[in-house]
C-alpha cells in the first residue's frame, strides 16, 4: 500500500513537472487494489472493527452470543466472497485477458485477491473460534444469552423463505418490506453491516430467482467494488490522515486556533470547534475526531473551569464536522454510489462545511453572552497572534492547499489527490522526529483495516441494491412518495425526518450507503440536483449523530469522559449546537446556491 501510494505521488509529480508519467502505473495500481483491500481484511476480522450497531447487547447487557453468532455469519459471507473471487479469476484465465498497456495477465491478479481473501476468511474462523470458546466458558446462562440472536437470524431467515414463497404474487412494495426487515433483524442481533446487506440481498435474489442470477450479483458486486478506482482514493485518503495525525497536525490545529480565540469568553470551545474541523477534514471520521480530540480538549477546558455541558458540547458537536469538509471519505462514497464527480462534490460541499464551523463558532459566543457562567473571563495574558497561528499550521495549510487546489484546478483526480496529499503527510511524518517503524505499521494497519471495513460495506449495499433493483424499488417508492402528487417540501421533510433517525442509530456511512441507492431516483425525479443533495444527506446523518435518544457522537463522548460527566449533560450541552443545525439545514435547502455557487465560479 504504502508503494503504491509513493509511486502514485512521483507518478503525479513527474508527469506535471516534466511531462514524463510512469507507464501503466494506473494498471497496475488498479489490478494490486483488489488483493491488498482483501488481505486488508485480516486485520479487520482480527480486530472485529466493522460497522455494526450493536444494540441488543446494550439492551441485555451481553453481548457474548450476539459476537458468536456475527462471527458465524461473517464467516459464512467471506466463505463465499472466496468462491466468487476464484470463479471470477478462473474466468479471466479462460478468456485470456490482459491489461491494455503493459499487457500483464489478469487472472494472477484476482487469483492473488482470492487468496488473500482465504486468508481473511481464515482470520475470521480464528475470530469464531475464540468467541465460541470465550462463550462456552460463561457457564449456565449460555443457552439462555443465545435465544435473542438466534431467534433474530431465524426470523430473518423465515421472511426469505416466505417471501420467496410468495414472490410470483406479491408486488414490489412486499418484496421491499421484507429485505429492509431482514436487513434490521440481522443489524440488531450484532451481525456487520455489511455482512447483513450481503446476506438479505443475495439470499433474496438466491431464493427468489435462483442461484445463476445470485452468483452474478454477488461476483459483479464484488469485484466491481474492489477494483473500483474512485473507491481507491479512500484508503489513501485516510492513509493521509493517519499520517498527518502522527506528524503533529491536529496538535498545530489545536494549537492555533487557541492562539486565535484564546483571548474571549469560551475561546478554547470556539478552538476546540476550530479544531473538530481542521482534525475531521483530515481524518475523514467523525467518530475519531471526537474520541481523539475529546479527551485533549476536554481536559483543557475543564483546567479553565468550563462548564462540563460547553466543554462536552462543543466536542461532540464539533466531530460532526469532518463529515463536509474536503477531503471527505463519506463524501466520496457517497459519490461512488451517486455516481457524480468527487471534485464537485467536493467543491460543493467546502462553503457548507465553512458554513457549519461558523454556526458553530457563533453558537458558543451566544450561549457565553447569554450564560456567562459556562465559561471563564478571558485569561489576561492570552496572546491574540494569528501571524503565530500561520506558523504552527503551515503544514496542514500547504496538505489542504495541495489537495483542494489540485483538485478544484483541474491538476488531479481524486485518487491522485489522494495520493499527493497521502505522499505529502508520509513525508511530514518523516521529518517531525516523531517516525518509528511501530508507528509506520500502526498508520498502514488503521488505514486499510478501517477502509477494509468500509470496502465490505459498500460490497454488501450494491448487493443489497442489486436486490431492490429485481425487486423494482423505483414502483415500490411511487406507491409511498410520489414527486408528482405529493409537494416537494413534504418528500423533502419526510426524508429529513428519515435521516435524522438513521444517523441517530446506524453509523454515518452505512446510513448513506443504505438510503442513497432507492432516496436518490427520488431526488432527480423531482429535478433537484444529484451533489446538493448529497451535501444535505451528509448533514442530516451528522445532525443524527448528534440527536437524542441515541446520537452516537454523543456516546464517544461519554467513553471519552467517563463518570466525570453525566449522559444528561452532555445531550444538555449539544442542544445549542443542534439548533445551529436545523438553521444550516434549511438554509441548504431552501438556497441550493449555498452549495453550487463555488462550483459554478471555478468551472
Amino acid at each position: 500500500m504504502l508503494a503504491l501510494t509513493l509511486s502514485l505521488t512521483l507518478d503525479v509529480i513527474l508527469r506535471w513537472a516534466f511531462g514524463t508519467p510512469i507507464l501503466g502505473l494506473y494498471e497496475v495500481a488498479e489490478v494490486c487494489f483488489p488483493a491488498v483491500m482483501a488481505l486488508a481484511l485480516v486485520w479487520t476480522n482480527t480486530q472485529q472493527s466493522h460497522v455494526s450497531m450493536g444494540i441488543l447487547g446494550q439492551i441485555t447487557g451481553r453481548d457474548d452470543a450476539p459476537r458468536l453468532v456475527a462471527a458465524l455469519l461473517n464467516l459464512g459471507v467471506l466463505g463465499l466472497f472466496v468462491w466468487f473471487l476464484m470463479r471470477y479469476a478462473m474466468t479471466k484465465a479462460s478468456y485470456g485477458e490482459t491489461t491494455l498497456v503493459l499487457g500483464l495477465p489478469k487472472a494472477p491478479f484476482w487469483g492473488a485477491a482470492a487468496v488473500a481473501m482465504a486468508l481473511a476468511t481464515l482470520a475470521q474462523l480464528a475470530v469464531f473460534g475464540a468467541e465460541l470458546a470465550a462463550y462456552v466458558r460463561h457457564g449456565s446462562r449460555r443457552l439462555h444469552n443465545l435465544v435473542p440472536p438466534v431467534a433474530m437470524v431465524a426470523a430473518a431467515l423465515a421472511i426469505l423463505l416466505v417471501t420467496a414463497h410468495y414472490a410470483p404474487t406479491i408486488g414490489a412494495g412486499p418484496k421491499i418490506l421484507a429485505a429492509f426487515a431482514v436487513l434490521y433483524l440481522l443489524a440488531l442481533a450484532h451481525v456487520p453491516i455489511g455482512v447483513s446487506l450481503a446476506i438479505a440481498g443475495l439470499g433474496a435474489v438466491l431464493l427468489q430467482m435462483g442461484l445463476r442470477p445470485a452468483l452474478l450479483v454477488g461476483t459483479n458486486n464484488l469485484v466491481g467494488s474492489l477494483s473500483s478506482v474512485d473507491m481507491a482514493a479512500v484508503p489513501l485518503f485516510l492513509l493521509m490522515g493517519n499520517f498527518a495525525i502522527a506528524a503533529g497536525f491536529a496538535d498545530d490545529i489545536f494549537s492555533a486556533a487557541t492562539l486565535l480565540f484564546g483571548r474571549m469568553r469560551g475561546g478554547h470551545a470556539m478552538a476546540t470547534v476550530m479544531g473538530c474541523a481542521g482534525f475531521g477534514a483530515i481524518s475523514g471520521s467523525s467518530v475519531a475526531t471526537t474520541g481523539t480530540l475529546g479527551g485533549v480538549a476536554f481536559r483543557e477546558m475543564q483546567a479553565r473551569r468550563y462548564a462540563p455541558s460547553l466543554s462536552t458540547g462543543s466536542v461532540a458537536a464539533g466531530g460532526t464536522l469532518g463529515a463536509l469538509i474536503p477531503p471527505s471519505v463519506i463524501l466520496i462514497i457517497y459519490c461512488v454510489i451517486a455516481e457524480v464527480s468527487i471534485s464537485k462534490a467536493f467543491t460543493a460541499a467546502l462553503l457548507p462545511g465553512l458554513m457549519a464551523t461558523a454556526l458553530y463558532v457563533l453558537s458558543v459566543v451566544i450561549q457565553v453572552r447569554l450564560m456567562p457562567s459556562l465559561a471563564p473571563p478571558p485569561e489576561p495574558d492570552a496572546k491574540f497572534s494569528p501571524f503565530g497561528a500561520l506558523r504552527i499550521t503551515w503544514r496542514p495549510i500547504i496538505l489542504f492547499v495541495t489537495v483542494l487546489g489540485g483538485l478544484y484546478g483541474g491538476v488531479f483526480t481524486s485518487q491522485e489527490a489522494a495520493a499527493m496529499g497521502a505522499g505529502f503527510a508520509f513525508i511530514a511524518w518523516l521529518v517531525s522526529g516523531r517516525a518509528s517503524f511501530p508507528g509506520l505499521f500502526e498508520a498502514l494497519r488503521s488505514a486499510l483495516g478501517t477502509s477494509a471495513g468500509l470496502y465490505l460495506l459498500i460490497i454488501g449495499a450494491n448487493m443489497f441494491g442489486g436486490h431492490l433493483n429485481f425487486a423494482n424499488m423505483a414502483q415500490a417508492l411511487s406507491s409511498v412518495i410520489n414527486p408528482e402528487t405529493m409537494p416537494a417540501w413534504l418528500v423533502l421533510a419526510l426524508l429529513a425526518v428519515m435521516y435524522l433517525v438513521l444517523g441517530s442509530i446506524f453509523d454515518t456511512v452505512a446510513a448513506v450507503v443504505i438510503t442513497v441507492p432507492f432516496v436518490l431516483p427520488i431526488i432527480l425525479s423531482m429535478g433537484f440536483d444529484p451533489i446538493w443533495w448529497g451535501v444535505v444527506t451528509l448533514t442530516l446523518v451528522e445532525i443524527g449523530m448528534i440527536t437524542p435518544p441515541i446520537g452516537m457522537n454523543i456516546f464517544v463522548m461519554k467513553a471519552v469522559v467517563g463518570n466525570l460527566v453525566r449522559l444528561e449533560t452532555i445531550f444538555r450541552g449539544v442542544m445549542p449546537f443542534l439548533a445551529a443545525d436545523m438553521l444550516r439545514l434549511v438554509l441548504l435547502i431552501a438556497f441550493p446556491s449555498l452549495s453550487l455557487w463555488l462550483g459554478t465560479v471555478l468551472e
